[in-house]
């Protein structure tokens, strides 16, 4: 499963397989679909996605495999264990973070990101969420943030970063990639604006379109895959950017400090 990109529908599939190992190497995909509760179209699909012509030839390696009964298998583990392996490959994910922050890339991304106004933060899909949340905490310090997620009038949204001076476009494209943000990032190129990417892997598709690529891997061991890294990563660069500028970030930290009154919460009881 983490060697090959599966949807969440596919991973249940694959996980309820791993459950019901060996019995699974001698059913339909039928009655896998059902037992599943999926479709059957889902299940060949999902045994073309781990390169097999069918189901029937998937069904056959891991029939193989089962009737070998080689020592060397470790048993699959089982639902309960599957939120320890999550938390485990989130915490290599984070590990991982090491390389990236330290390198060139990193710092060439800070060059470019600290010189540009406005800074667009472009995030498409399941990265909406992610450019939003780094798009709110980088207001608070840099002058002119603009949070771009809206596929349809992205081209439009690039096309106004440049007019309004922007030099470079931060795009956070996790899988799916969404074809609109490649499109996106392209023509962030064809106007020449510096393009910088969060991505999950160096070997995105679209890596030659980006002048910078900042990996933070995915955990892919649950249902919908896990952002841990991508978060922190974030935080870090923006921190970075912060720190080009000290004074300012000082400044405009405690004017949004000035209004936290106004919409915190005070636990605090009241007089009666």
């Amino acid at each position: 499963m983490h060697a090959h990109r599966l949807s969440p529908t596919q991973r249940r599939v694959a996980q309820h397989m791993l459950d019901s190992l060996p019995d699974v190497a001698f059913a339909s995909s039928v009655d896998v679909a059902e037992a599943a509760g999926v479709s059957q179209p889902t299940v060949t699909r999902m045994a073309t996605a781990f390169g097999f012509s069918g189901w029937a030839e998937f069904r056959g390696a891991a029939r193989e495999r089962v009737l070998s009964g080689s020592p060397s298998d470790s048993p699959s583990p089982g639902p309960g264990s599957m939120p320890a392996a999550a938390l485990a490959r989130e915490r290599d994910n984070l590990s991982a973070l090491e390389q990236t922050i330290a390198s060139d890339r990193m710092t060439r991304a800070v060059d470019l990101l600290a010189g540009t106004r406005p800074l667009g933060i472009v995030g498409l899909r399941v990265s909406a969420s992610l450019a939003h949340h780094l798009g709110h905490l980088a207001q608070k310090v840099l002058p002119d943030v603009r949070v771009l997620d809206d596929g349809a009038s992205l081209i439009d949204g690039v096309t106004q970063l440049h007019l309004d001076g922007a030099s470079a476009v931060l795009f956070v494209v996790m899988p799916r990639h969404p074809e609109a943000t490649v499109r996106a990032v392209a023509h962030a190129r064809s106007l020449g604006l510096a393009t910088v990417g969060i991505v999950d892997t160096p070997l995105v598709p679209f890596a030659d379109l980006l002048d910078v690529t900042l990996v933070a891997p995915v955990g892919t061991d649950l249902v919908f895959d896990s952002h841990g890294a991508v978060v922190t990563l974030s935080i870090v660069l923006l921190d970075a950017l912060a720190r080009r500028d000290p004074r300012r970030t000082q400044a405009r930290l405690e004017a949004h400090e000035e209004l936290v009154a106004s919409w915190e919460h005070d636990a605090r009881p009241r007089p009666s």
